[in-house]
């Protein structure tokens, strides 16, 4: 069970400290001082270190939940990562109780000994096939993020370094100006079988039947037989040539819902074959459903939750947390997202990058991870509103659900009961999955905030050197006289500068001239560097590609090297 930690309240943890830190020659005026937070005494490393050491980690986590010590920092001020987490855990789990989840909503989720032969037990049958492993995936949280006036805390499973950071940043950005709106505009989970037919004119005479009131009657009463969970919305006819595509609709409650509009389309067409007995079934899936595919028919029509997620950001918080103004946020976004996104001839990826929340929320919380593609499909707007930023994101195909599937399994059943939503809602169908699908959006516009905003001031590349690589060991020598730069050897521990397991990236330390360097995966900040005066700070480049504004006389090895002739 999680330790409650309520009694330990801010001055009685600031006075526990003065005692410790006037031990240790630390001044109870710079403790006591409400101007000066406790986080500030950073600067004595060689003080503070042992102080946090000594600490129960009930006290550190009333100091994170009071704000007087960073949950990012944990792991540094306490050189300890196992306990980081469990301090962080405490933490995490005192807030979900302030925000009405129950008190052992983690306790399902693993963070050290882990119940493999149990997992095993819960997939046999449902979840995967020829098992021989779990793959373990790191999750981490972010929040307070105030969705609709209730302030909730969203997992997310990743391995990209910074993503939670810069989610985090734009939660708070979002709270601090009063918490996101959103709008469900449309809810449909939809199946499009393929249907043979004789003739083009044998087709359109069969959607005109559909269309009829009476007709859409009987499917409905055929296709909602088969569930007491779900509600066909619509039926819809495409004709191509001989090919009849019938796209069903239906509301599935809090499940994502494939299996129940398969069950209940299979049925349906009993009725349209005992109407036109010459039309023939091909395929269950016509691809006009359109599903795990990125497809215009989805973002115009929406699939799954058609959610808008909106946001007032004040003037204030976009310059004091974002370091940034609205207007550069705009600029970004309009010749970026908008003009960028047309030049590319995106289908629905008129974001910054809205998959990456998508995708780290839905493995955390067990929904497929091969519907991210048109899940992820979103619109990111961004407009003056006064003196402060309007922003939204119109996502019109996100599929979730909160019952079936991998929602089932312990792990993924805790991160929903963190969000709030976890099982079917009692009281309202598809509740629990209005509330993760709203979630969602909010996350991504949290992750759209912060990257567009990093994207104005060039931070992007600075923070994914910080916490998305592994620091390389120094090289041994380098030198601007010679004609080639080598990298020293990899240890058994670090990767040398040479090589990444970074996006497959390399590096280098020693270049000439001058160049312009950017994020590899987003087109990130681009900023001319004079490198004669980096000197031992790594490079990213490509492999075999020189950043050297003298390419001509550069050749770069497979390992990583660089060779320079010169005349």
């Amino acid at each position: 069970m999680m330790m409650v930690i309520r009694n330990i309240f801010p001055l009685q943890t600031r006075v526990m400290l003065a005692k410790t830190q006037a031990i240790q020659g630390i001044s109870h005026s710079r403790c006591l001082s409400s101007k000066v937070p406790l986080t500030a005494l950073k600067e004595s490393n060689e003080v503070m270190t042992p102080h946090y050491e000594s600490l129960s980690d009930a006290e550190l986590a009333a100091m994170v939940v009071n704000k007087e010590l960073s949950q990012h920092k944990l792991e540094k001020v306490l050189q300890d990562t196992e306990r980081a987490v469990n301090v962080r855990r405490l933490a995490i789990g005192e807030a979900l109780v302030q925000e009405g989840r129950a008190e052992d909503a983690m306790d399902d989720l693993p963070h050290a000994a882990f119940d493999y032969k149990g997992f095993y037990d819960n997939i046999f049958g449902t979840n995967c096939e020829a098992v021989i492993g779990y793959m373990p995936v790191p999750v981490g949280v972010v929040g307070p993020l105030r969705i609709n006036g209730v302030d909730r805390h969203v997992p997310m499973a990743t391995t990209e370094g910074a993503l939670l950071a810069s989610t985090n940043r734009g939660c708070r950005a979002i709270t601090e100006s009063g918490g996101t709106a959103t709008a469900i505009l449309k809810n449909g989970m939809t199946r499009a079988p393929l249907i043979r037919v004789p003739s083009a004119a044998y087709g359109a005479e069969m959607i005109e039947w559909v269309n009829m009131k009476e007709t859409q009657a009987e499917l409905k009463q055929a296709f909602n037989s088969t569930t007491s969970h779900g509600k066909l919305q619509s039926v819809e006819g495409r004709l191509a040539g001989k090919n009849l595509y019938l796209r069903f609709a239906c509301h599935c409650g809090d499940a994502m819902g494939m299996n129940m509009v398969t069950k209940g389309t299979v049925e349906a067409l009993r009725v349209v074959k005992e109407k036109f007995s010459e039309a023939e079934m091909v395929a269950l899936s016509g691809n006009v459903c359109s599903d795990k595919k990125a497809a215009a028919i989805n973002w115009i029509e929406g699939r799954g939750r058609s959610v808008v997620c909106e946001v007032v950001l004040k003037r204030d918080v976009v310059e004091r947390v974002l370091k940034t103004t609205p207007e550069a946020m705009i600029h970004v976004n309009n010749n970026k997202n908008l003009i960028g996104s047309a030049v590319a001839g995106a289908l629905g990826g008129f974001n910054a990058h809205a998959a990456n929340n998508v995708a780290a929320v839905f493995i955390a919380t067990g929904n497929d991870p091969a519907q991210v593609i048109e899940s992820s499909q979103c619109l990111t707007v961004l407009e003056m509103e006064g003196e402060d930023l309007h922003m939204s994101v119109t996502m019109p195909s996100i599929e979730v659900g909160t019952v079936g599937g991998g929602t089932t399994l312990p792990a993924q059943r805790a991160a929903l009961k963190m969000i709030g939503c976890q099982g079917a809602d009692r009281v309202k169908s598809g509740g629990n999955a209005d509330i993760l699908a709203n979630a969602v959006a909010s996350t991504v516009l949290a992750g759209e905030i912060s990257l567009i905003a990093a994207l104005t001031t060039n931070d992007l590349l600075k923070a994914h050197i910080e916490l998305n690589r592994k620091t390389g060991p120094a090289p041994s020598s380098t030198t601007t006289t010679t004609t080639t730069t080598t990298t020293p050897p990899p240890t058994s521990d670090t990767p040398a500068f040479g090589t990444s397991g970074t996006r497959s990236l390399h590096t280098t330390t020693n270049i000439l001239g001058h160049c312009s360097i950017g994020h590899p995966s987003s087109g990130g900040p681009s900023e001319q560097l004079d490198l004669n005066v980096t000197q031992g700070r790594p490079m990213y480049r490509m492999p075999g590609t020189c950043l050297d504004a003298a390419d001509e006389f550069a050749e770069c090895a497979p390992d990583g090297s660089v060779t320079y002739s010169f005349p």
